[in-house]
């Protein structure tokens, strides 16, 4: 035990000696000290002790702490990232959110919209928005920002997925103690509070942890369902996975294939109730085509071409690509990368435990094998998705699957200790071992994010305490991609601010003249200082041609 405790010190010094400097360059070192000095040292430690009990050797963990303990971190952390920007496509589900807070579908295009999307004007041209003369929006689903509406109602959508990750857990729990014991339920939640990934994704706006939540609840569903063969629990994990294709439409594919697929495989054997189940599938596939062909006929006026695919100006979405090509060049590129963050952003060794419980389980295979299939098959999936631009502290689009891997490992971590029966006492040490280094890592993330959402938060903080009208112009900065913030108002033309990106300081004073307005503003960020800063100027519309408006 002394050895493990003094390699866990080690660990710990290293993260925390380390974090100054940059905590996302530590990953390598951090890993090699889990796998080449601490893994030995715990097997060796489990070794040792084999036999030495005959009772249950997991604590009975208190979830009401560790639920408390998870909200208290992440809704001020929700609250700052949401300040700023932590993902780029925040800022298109925060634009939409508000579209739809406002009763409208698309918000009044920018003055100088081109008809093609293409063509947009860079001073005009957001990440992931569509700018038509007929409508600017998003190119997101309408399943998250409706939802995410309801946050900005309350002025408080920062607010949401703290819930849903909290919801999250109680799920997970559901299905850890219905399928397996309270133990491994408890286990699974403890795992995912001290997860860095788990944290990182229940915070700001992003869709994943609405997503998830979705997740686990269709998933919940179905274990129930097979084992009441009640009706009304295989339309639940239906209604859940239609709703899934409404936020993430990619993502809920793959989570209906698997899902839909385990519960007709395993209704095979009573007919009456493959067709019930078979039918109630149907139903709610047509239900989520139907609401996926009418989402798209109104914003792109092609039933067949979605928004994802006109903002790229294509017929198809060019995130995903089959050819093998690609997505092995994308493998080599991001794989990685991804595997880095994943391994990082997980409970330790919480792979190796998902492992152990798919080769020891016996009682429960069925029910172990379809979470494995959940959380492989976006793995396997999302290789159809070449450009990896989702990996922080773990790959977002692999979130949805996380809560499986999380129960997997819980089981894992119970068959491993009852089979070598270790004591009670040498059990909680190590649990509580971990817990301090987990910590740690969470204080680093918790770091690496304020750090990245600073810039977007100092400039947003900077124009409103400034109160500055009119034209409002943001060039690039290191740590601030003015394309990735669009601050406008959908009722933009009776705002007190305009927002345009800083592409051309030659034509400020031309898209000043185009817009009406007589002064115009330069919002810089400065990382050095951590500062950002306003510079004030007036147009000089007489010496300039008016575009029509």
């Amino acid at each position: 035990m002394a050895l493990l405790t003094g390699s866990v010190i080690l660990y710990i010094g290293l993260l925390l000696a380390g974090t100054m400097r940059g905590y996302t360059h530590l990953h390598l070192a951090l890993l090699a000290v889990r796998y080449v000095i601490i893994l030995p040292a715990l097997l060796w430690c489990l070794r040792s002790q084999r036999g030495a009990s005959s009772g249950s050797p997991l604590p009975r963990i208190p979830l009401g702490i560790a639920l408390l303990g998870f909200a208290v971190v992440t809704i001020p952390l929700s609250r700052i990232s949401a300040q700023g920007l932590l993902n780029p496509d925040e800022s298109g589900y925060s634009f939409q959110a508000r579209i739809y807070r406002s009763g409208r579908l698309m918000a009044e295009p920018l003055i100088g919209a081109s008809a093609e999307v293409r063509q947009t004007p860079p001073e005009l041209f957001f990440e992931n928005h569509v700018l038509l003369p007929r409508g600017w929006f998003p190119k997101f689903p309408p399943g998250w920002p409706l939802v995410l509406s309801l946050g900005y109602r309350i002025s408080a959508p920062w607010l949401l997925n703290p819930i849903f990750g909290l919801l999250q857990l109680f799920a997970i729990a559901a299905i850890g103690v219905r399928i397996f014991s309270y133990e491994t339920g408890a286990l699974a939640v403890f795992f995912g509070v001290l997860s860095p990934f788990f944290l990182v994704n229940s915070i700001g706006l992003m869709s994943h942890a609405f997503c998830a939540l979705l997740a686990v609840m269709a998933s919940l569903a179905l274990f129930r369902a097979l084992a009441t063969g009640r009706l009304r629990y295989y339309a639940g994990m239906f209604a859940c996975l239609a709703a899934t294709i409404q936020v993430r439409p990619y993502t809920g594919f793959v989570l209906a294939l698997v899902l839909t697929s385990a519960a007709i495989w395993l209704s095979r054997r009573n007919r009456t109730n493959l067709v019930r189940v078979f039918s109630v599938g149907v139903l709610f596939g047509v239900i989520a085509l139907a609401c996926v062909l009418l989402y798209n006929h109104v914003y792109t006026g092609n039933s067949f071409v979605s928004p994802y695919a006109m903002a790229a100006g294509a017929n198809t979405p060019p995130e995903l690509s089959f050819r093998p090509g690609r997505m092995w060049q994308g493998i080599r590129q991001y794989a990685p990368q991804a595997a880095e963050e994943s391994l990082i952003g997980a409970f330790p060794f919480l792979y190796l435990l998902a492992a152990y419980a798919l080769i020891r389980e016996k009682k429960r295979r069925k029910e172990v094998w379809i979470l494995a299939a959940v959380y492989l098959a976006l793995v396997v999936a999302y290789l159809a998705h070449p450009d990896g631009s989702g990996v922080l502290f773990g790959e977002r689009f692999h979130f949805e699957g996380f809560f499986a891997l999380l129960l997997l490992a819980s089981r894992g971590s119970q068959l491993l200790f009852q089979r070598w029966r270790n004591p009670r006492g040498a059990v909680v040490w190590i649990l509580i071992l971990f817990a301090v280094t987990q910590v740690a890592q969470q204080s680093a993330a918790v770091a690496a994010v304020v750090q990245r959402v600073e810039p977007y938060r100092k400039v947003r903080e900077e124009i409103a305490d400034s109160g500055v009208t009119g034209l409002v112009f943001l060039p690039d900065s290191p740590g601030f991609v003015a394309k990735h913030f669009n601050l406008n108002d959908p009722d933009w033309r009776h705002a007190s601010r305009i927002y345009l990106v800083d592409a051309e300081p030659d034509l400020r004073d031309e898209w000043a003249c185009r817009y009406g307005v007589a002064d115009w503003t330069v919002v810089t960020y400065d990382p050095k200082l951590k500062h950002a800063a306003l510079r004030k100027s007036t147009s000089n519309c007489a010496t300039l041609n008016r575009v029509p408006q």
